[in-house]
C-alpha cells in the first residue's frame, strides 16, 4: 500500500518517484491485458468519463496493492452514490504514450437499503477496520469533482496525465509511468504517480 508521501511547497502532496506507488492507467478504445493482445473490454470515450465524474463527491479513496490486469497497482475512488471508479496504469505501444491510464467504472447497486445510505454518508468513519486516512486520502475524501482534464501531450517519460479538479479549488494529477520491475513474483509494467495541490489561501490582515 502506498503510504509514503512527500510534502512539497504550496500545500502539495506528491507520490515518490521510486516506483513504489499506485498505478492508474487509461486508454481510449479498448481495455487490454498486459502485452496488449486480444481486447477483453471496449472502453468509453474520455468525454463520457468526464460526464460520469463531474458533480460527484468522493466518499473514500482505496489503494489496490495487488497487480491488476494491466500490470500495475491501482486506485479506487468510491463515490457517495455507490459507484466506484478504478484506475490502473498500463503500457501502450499503439499511441504516442508509452504508458496510459485505464479506468473501469462499477455502477452502484440497484437495490439500496437504508443502512447502506447511512454508511455512504458516514465515509471512512463507518468502518473502523479501514483505519485512519493517510495524507492523500484525508484531502481527497469529501471533495466534489468539478472537472476532468486530459493532457494530450506525453510527459517527459512518455506517460499520460489526467487532472481531477475539485470544487474547492484543489487538483489531483495522476500520471502513468512506464516501468519493468519484479515485485513479489509479479511483473509491474507501469505505475501511477500522483500530485495533490491545494489552492493558496488568501490572508487578510486587519490593521
Amino acid at each position: 500500500m502506498v503510504t509514503r508521501m512527500i510534502s512539497i511547497p504550496g500545500d502539495a502532496i506528491e507520490s515518490p518517484r521510486s516506483g513504489e506507488k499506485v498505478a492508474m492507467p487509461a486508454r481510449d478504445g479498448e481495455f487490454l491485458p498486459p502485452g496488449g493482445f486480444k481486447p477483453i473490454e471496449r472502453g468509453l470515450p474520455r468525454t463520457h468519463l468526464q460526464e460520469m465524474l463531474e458533480g460527484h463527491q468522493v466518499a473514500m479513496l482505496h489503494y489496490l496493492d495487488d497487480v491488476g490486469p494491466t500490470g500495475s497497482r491501482g486506485l479506487a475512488f468510491e463515490l457517495t452514490d455507490g459507484a466506484k471508479l478504478i484506475v490502473w496504469a498500463g503500457r501502450d505501444r499503439f499511441s504516442r504514450f508509452s504508458a496510459r491510464l485505464f479506468f473501469r467504472r462499477i455502477d452502484p447497486p440497484r437495490v439500496v437499503l437504508p443502512e447502506t445510505l447511512r454508511g455512504r454518508s458516514g465515509g471512512r468513519a463507518r468502518d473502523p477496520a479501514l483505519g485512519p486516512p493517510d495524507a492523500l486520502q484525508e484531502r481527497v475524501e469529501g471533495e466534489v469533482v468539478k472537472n476532468v482534464v486530459h493532457h494530450r501531450v506525453p510527459t517527459e517519460v512518455g506517460g499520460e496525465a489526467l487532472d481531477f479538479e475539485f470544487s474547492g479549488g484543489a487538483r489531483l494529477r495522476l500520471t502513468a509511468v512506464p516501468m519493468e520491475r519484479v515485485r513479489g513474483g509479479e511483473m509491474l509494467l507501469a505505475d501511477i504517480q500522483y500530485e495533490f495541490v491545494q489552492p493558496e489561501r488568501t490572508r487578510i490582515v486587519m490593521p
